[in-house]
């Protein structure tokens, strides 16, 4: 995949994809490599292409809290680059994953020049705040079974792509919490497993019981 296979970039005419290509890298990371550390200062713009990538931070107690997941085609942690703040969180590759990094000063400076181009890059930034206040709002329900309810209900679309640690750490619960509550699910026949991933069978009635 080149440069003009990226959606965020589909209204770049031909001249714009021509710069963005020299001052782009491809880059390779193997599973479990992190990609930056929270505190770092991010100096290039990171699209993911292949793989998957999750960011995630420790609360006071030491937990691990995932924030967010990224799939190809999409930026990471942009908004560190745009507010010129250091990374707020870790990111840490969940296979093996290939991503674009974009000289961001460059980038930036053309942007500004050519603020049609803009707007792409606002829609993401808008996606990333959606997620976060999510991410805030699972946590703040006190009941661990209706937590995870509402949460497999907003993200139905993504469950193949979701381990049960991944979803434990979404919402700030216990692996083993998590798994006794999908067992519960399963046998209320609101879920069901298959080939080790998660399906849902009657999300009417999950959506009543989280209410």
């Amino acid at each position: 995949m080149e440069i003009k296979d990226i959606d965020l970039f589909s209204t770049f005419d031909q001249s714009s994809l021509d710069f963005l290509s020299t001052i782009t890298k491809k880059r390779t990371y193997q599973k479990g490599n992190i990609l930056f550390y929270a505190g770092e200062k991010p100096r290039s713009l990171l699209i993911l292409m292949q793989g998957s990538v999750e960011v995630y931070k420790h609360d006071t107690e030491g937990n691990e809290i995932v924030l967010g997941t990224f799939y190809p085609q999409e930026l990471i942690a942009e908004m560190a680059l745009f507010e010129s703040i250091p990374y707020p969180a870790t990111a840490r590759c969940l296979s093996n994953v290939t991503l674009f990094e974009i000289e961001f000063d460059t980038f930036n400076k053309y942007l500004y020049k050519h603020s049609h181009l803009i707007l792409p890059i606002i829609h993401s930034l808008t996606r990333k705040i959606k997620h976060l206040e999510g991410v805030l709002r699972y946590t703040l329900i006190d009941d661990a079974s209706k937590r995870l309810a509402r949460f497999l209900i907003d993200h139905e679309h993504q469950l193949l792509h979701l381990t049960q640690r991944n979803i434990a750490q979404r919402i700030k619960l216990t692996p083993e919490s998590t798994s006794r509550i999908i067992r519960t699910f399963k046998e209320k026949r609101w879920v069901e497993i298959r080939q080790k991933k998660l399906y849902l069978l009657d999300v009417e009635a999950l959506k009543t019981f989280s209410e």
